[in-house]
Order: C-alpha cells, then sequence, then structure tokens
C-alpha cells in the first residue's frame, strides 16, 4: 500500500511542476521593482486620476495593468483590470484617470487599488494594495466622530451638527439594543444643503427623495435645507437611514434576503416621533377591507401608486410594532440572527417566532381588528397609470431612497456637545492590516486557480 501511494504522487508532483514552468511568474513588488505610494488628483463627481511612480532594478518593464474595485462591507466589487499605454524602461510614470462622470458615485466610497508591471520575461509585479476614499472635495466640511460613527455637514453652524451627532448616536446605541449585534464597519451619515448639490453625484436627476443609504458601504447621504438644530425631519430621517445601514450589518446575507416590509418597518420603528398618519392609513384600511397581505410587500410597495406605496409603509411598521409587542425585541433580534445564517423567510420565522409567516401576518390581522381570512386572498389593486418615477444607477451598491422632509416641525429634545476629533484627510490609502475583511490575496482572485497556486508555492519557498 504505501509503495503504491508514492507511484501514484510522483506523476501529481510532475504535473504541477510542468503548470508552474508554463505559467509565467508573478513576484511580490519587494523583491523587484519599487512602487511610490499611489497619489490621487481628486474631482469628485466626474473622475479621479490614480498615479504611481516604478523605479525597476533590473529588466525593462513593457506591460503595466492598474486594477481597482469598490470595497463593499462583505466583499469586493467585480475587479476592473485596465491595460496601461506604457514606454518600456526601467522607469514608469503610471497614471489611470476613472471617469464617474456618467455614473453615480457615492461621495466616501472606499476604492481598492492595486498596480501590476511585466518585463519581457514575463515576469509580473504587483504593488502592495490600497484604499482611497472618494470623497466629495466641492465643500469644506466639518465633522464630529467616533469609532461608530462619522458625520460631515457643511456651511452649517456647529450646533447643527452637534445635533445631528446627537440623534445618530442616541440611534446607535438604541438600535445595538434592538438588534444585539455591534456595528462590523461604522457609519458615515452626509448632510446636504439643497437638491442641486445631491444631484450632482447622481446619474439621474432625482426630486422626489430627501436622502439615501447605501448599506453595503456603511454610507447615508440626506439633504437637510434648514441651518436649526431644533429640526423635526432630522429625528426621523437619521434613526431611519441608520437602521438600514444596521440591519444590513445585522442581518445580511445574499442566500436570505430580508424582505422589504420588514426592513422598511424596523426603518420607521426606529424614528423618534410617532408617525400618527401611518396609524390613521392602516385603520382605514382594515374598515375598508383593504389590507395588502405582507407577502405582496416582500420586494418592495411598487413604483407608480402612491396610494399604494404609503399603506405599504404604513402596513409595514403596524406589523413590526406587533412583532415586538407580542415577541419582544429578542424575538426581533432571533429573526435577524436567522436571516443572517441563511435561512429564508418560511424557515426564519418558524425557527425564531414559532410561528410560520402566514399565522403571522393573520395574527398580525386579528390583532388590527381584521379579518384573519383577510391575509389568505390578496385584495386586487388596480394599477395606476402614474409616469414611473427613475430609479437612480449607482456603482456603489444598493439604496435606500428617503422621501422629502415635511413642511410641518415640532421641536426636539436639547442638543448635547460631543467631543470633535481631528478632520480626516479625504484619501486616505490604508493597510491590509486596517482592512481586515479584505485580505492581500484578494487580488488574485482575477487569475486562473493554477497560477495562484504557484504564487503561493512561490512565497513559501521565501
Amino acid at each position: 500500500m504505501h509503495n503504491f501511494s508514492r507511484i501514484r504522487t510522483v506523476p501529481f508532483a510532475c504535473m504541477l511542476l510542468s503548470i508552474m514552468l508554463a505559467l509565467p511568474t508573478i513576484i511580490h513588488a519587494q523583491t523587484g521593482p519599487t512602487f511610490t505610494p499611489t497619489q490621487t488628483t481628486n474631482n469628485f463627481p466626474d473622475a479621479i486620476t490614480f498615479t504611481t511612480h516604478v523605479t525597476s532594478p533590473g529588466p525593462e518593464l513593457v506591460k503595466a495593468e492598474f486594477l481597482y474595485a469598490v470595497d463593499r462591507h462583505l466583499a469586493l466589487d467585480n475587479i476592473t483590470r485596465v491595460k496601461l499605454d506604457i514606454t518600456p524602461g526601467t522607469k514608469l510614470a503610471l497614471t489611470y484617470t476613472w471617469d464617474t462622470s456618467k455614473t453615480t458615485i457615492t461621495p466616501w466610497t472606499p476604492v481598492r487599488i492595486q498596480w501590476r508591471v511585466a518585463d519581457a520575461a514575463g515576469n509580473w509585479y504587483a504593488s502592495e494594495p490600497e484604499w482611497v476614499y472618494y470623497a466629495d472635495t466641492r465643500f469644506q466640511w466639518q465633522h464630529l466622530e467616533n469609532d461608530d460613527l462619522v458625520v460631515l455637514w457643511h456651511d452649517k453652524p456647529a450646533d447643527f451638527g452637534e445635533k445631528v451627532f446627537e440623534i445618530a448616536q442616541e440611534a446607535l446605541q438604541r438600535q445595538r439594543q434592538l438588534f444585539g449585534v455591534d456595528l462590523d464597519i461604522p457609519v458615515r451619515l452626509i448632510i446636504y444643503n439643497n437638491l442641486d448639490e445631491f444631484n450632482a453625484w447622481h446619474s439621474l436627476a432625482l426630486d422626489w427623495i430627501g436622502g439615501e443609504a447605501f448599506p453595503e458601504l456603511g454610507i447615508t447621504t440626506q439633504i437637510v435645507t434648514t441651518s436649526t438644530p431644533d429640526n423635526y425631519w432630522l429625528q426621523v430621517v437619521v434613526p431611519h437611514e441608520i437602521s438600514h445601514l444596521y440591519l444590513y450589518q445585522a442581518a445580511y446575507n445574499p442566500r436570505a434576503p430580508v424582505p422589504v416590509w420588514l426592513n422598511e418597518g424596523i426603518a420607521q420603528y426606529n424614528e423618534f416621533l410617532e408617525d400618527p398618519e401611518a396609524q390613521a392609513l392602516v385603520a382605514k384600511a382594515v374598515r375598508e377591507n383593504k389590507l395588502i397581505p405582507l407577502t405582496l410587500l416582500d420586494d418592495g410597495f411598487g413604483k407608480h401608486d402612491e396610494e399604494r406605496i404609503a399603506l405599504g409603509y404604513a402596513e409595514s411598521l403596524s406589523a413590526v410594532t406587533y412583532l415586538v409587542e407580542t415577541y419582544g425585541e429578542k424575538g426581533l433580534a432571533r429573526l435577524l440572527a436567522a436571516y443572517k445564517a441563511g435561512l429564508p423567510t418560511n424557515k426564519a420565522f418558524p425557527e425564531a417566532l414559532g410561528v410560520d409567516m402566514g399565522t403571522f401576518q393573520q395574527d398580525w390581522a386579528a390583532w388590527l381588528g381584521a379579518p384573519r381570512e383577510s391575509m389568505n386572498t390578496p385584495t386586487p389593486w388596480p394599477l395606476a397609470t402614474y409616469p414611473p418615477i427613475p430609479t437612480p444607477r449607482t456603482s456603489s451598491g444598493p439604496v435606500s431612497p428617503t422621501p422629502k422632509a415635511p413642511s410641518t416641525a415640532t421641536p426636539p429634545r436639547p442638543p448635547l456637545t460631543p467631543t470633535p476629533t481631528p478632520e480626516p484627510t479625504p484619501t486616505v490609502p490604508a493597510s491590509d492590516t486596517q482592512r481586515s475583511p479584505l485580505p492581500c490575496v484578494g487580488i488574485l482572485w482575477l487569475f486562473p486557480a493554477p497560477l495562484f497556486a504557484a504564487f503561493w508555492l512561490s512565497r513559501s519557498r521565501r
């Protein structure tokens, strides 16, 4: 048996050696050319230019590439590899301009970048990965921050930013208790002063929303036209959008998406002020036997029917309120943990709450005073004829739009004064150790598996 094992091993070793000899060698930059730290020229939102200088102590360099990808919370975007035009030599100035003028690019998007060069023998040399924040450099930003939160605003008084920071901190504290988990990445909350500032980085002009959340990036952007800190809208929109970011980190699993009604219901539940209009809409739907089954709101509330959209939001808040009052905050946390574990709705509800989704929505209807059977047969909803509302394209992940702020206002709580910290540099390269979710080997996903093996075998010999 022992001899048989040795006989089988020899051909495999020969085959692996032949594959490695046939492939071009990838060599770490420390053993070949040197790369200067990447410099950026930021013209947000139209373009950002990356530049590095490469020096080879040996043979001429004949090829060069630039690789970049948006760095999301759980993974990189598809990596874009760009071949650069160069004149062969031992000293190269490499540059690449990423044109973002025709796409929606979220401010402060984290971008992972890397350079590669090759000599005539086909040996490739790679720089260390770097991270650059594509910041909005059009304004002189003020900011407050701690480990879990960064708030940015401009051309407004300090007490305005302090109030936003206070509300956001309180929202994070409440939601940490509700969700039962800590944040993996900090929340970045960016305040714009008007629609023009906001629309400048969108590929389509939007006149119907007051902000957006980009959960995969941990970023939310809001439009706040007033400069006074006693703003009703802040106590609604700030905790609402933070909820979308927090829930994503608490429950995201690509195999088990959280239903839209649950996501939006939790976000409204987390707002600091109650919404009597939502309660009135649900009560009216109960009286007229027009409740929409929650299962019909799993994928959204529609785009063209304002009445259905409003009722969809109102029912979502009502259903989440019922869930928490019946099963407690721990029940909600168990449900989100089930989604995080990859359980779809038909398994997550029994696992976390002990009832299936059908029974849950029947119980909710009965709690409202509606017939349980109203959740069985969907009520036909006439199709609206409104023109379609544009949905923004984005290179920075899915968004959660927020409607415009209402005109009414009520005084909020007195502001606290957080301690400011030094202003961050808008574009910051980072070492691999600072971004633990993204190991250096991530860039090697671009290459075939045998090449990957050859690279790591060569590293193990050093």
